[in-house]
């Protein structure tokens, strides 16, 4: 890691320091965490996670013990203080690498370097718990029924039918008629969804569907290109019908090199396209469905 990073990192300055333990009375360091779950979860306050999935046996990082959250914060930051406590996370150990090589851009920013080290460290952690070693889920009862009327409702009469098959047996409706009936009796009966907890359960597939280079790398930059949208004084400073300015996109492209998500010396070039590229090519990428294996729910795309 030193030696990729030498070339952009100022190793000669003082190396500042960061707790080694995070306790609540330290939990100002989560904010920039919050941030981004108050975005993706606007009702946060009365929110109740869905736990992914109760398996028969847990894996190593959903064993991780239980802990009642501080007043005002969550499960998730629960999890990851108790993660960042442990050693557990990814990267976790360059902080002051970190602070030397990002230092100076943040400060330009206006933002907190150890707020932005807990939200980097989370980020990174998040997206390998969903994309490489996450929960591949099947499609819930509802999502299937849903799929199947959104076919019939958009269908042309003439162009669809239905297949159905039991073991060596199968029928098929080719009736267009007989198939808005279907969907009609279907619509109905879900009127009384919201009372049938089986038609939302989730069942994980026997094999985890993983997520190539480049789509991890837009996951991960949407998080923290988010939160820059929270803040508003970086907002302020962006030219008139910018996404982002270049020193957001910088950030982010250079902790993408940082994390080790890309190993491409382009990411960490002044004024470079990659990360704008990235973006516009994965902008509809359908990421697999996936929940994460250690954190509660948590919507990004």
């Amino acid at each position: 890691m030193f030696y990729r990073m030498e070339f952009f990192c100022n190793f000669g300055a003082k190396l500042p320091h960061m707790l080694e333990k995070i306790t609540w009375e330290d939990a100002s360091l989560f904010d920039y965490i919050n941030e981004i779950e108050y975005l993706y979860i606007p009702e946060i306050d009365d929110y109740q996670y869905l736990i992914n999935i109760n398996k028969g046996t847990r894996s190593e990082e959903s064993a991780d013990k239980k802990e009642t959250p501080a007043f005002g914060y969550s499960e998730i930051v629960t999890i990851f203080k108790n993660r960042y406590n442990e050693g557990k996370l990814p990267k976790q150990n360059l902080y002051k690498e970190y602070r030397l090589c990002m230092g100076s851009r943040l400060r330009e920013l206006k933002l907190d370097p150890d707020k932005f080290w807990c939200l980097f460290l989370f980020a990174l952690d998040y997206c390998r718990s969903i994309l490489t070693k996450g929960i591949t889920m099947k499609a819930t009862p509802m999502e299937q029924l849903q799929a199947l009327l959104t076919m019939i409702d958009n269908a042309q009469d003439n162009s669809m039918f239905l297949q159905l098959k039991v073991q060596k047996k199968k029928t098929t409706i080719e009736s267009p008629i007989a198939l808005q009936f279907l969907a009609e009796a279907i619509k109905k009966q879900l009127e009384h969804a919201d009372t049938i907890a089986e038609l939302h359960t989730r069942e994980a597939k026997d094999e985890m569907e993983s997520t190539a280079e480049s789509p991890l790398i837009v996951y991960f930059a949407k998080i923290l290109l988010d939160f820059f949208n929270t803040q508003e004084h970086i907002k302020s400073k962006r030219k008139k019908g910018a996404n982002h300015s270049l020193k957001e996109m910088e950030v982010v492209s250079r902790l993408v090199y940082f994390a080790e998500l890309s190993y491409n010396k382009s990411w960490t070039d002044i004024e470079n396209e990659t990360l704008k590229g990235f973006l516009n090519r994965y902008k509809d990428y359908e990421y697999p469905n996936n929940v994460s294996s250690i954190y509660p729910e948590f919507t990004v795309y």
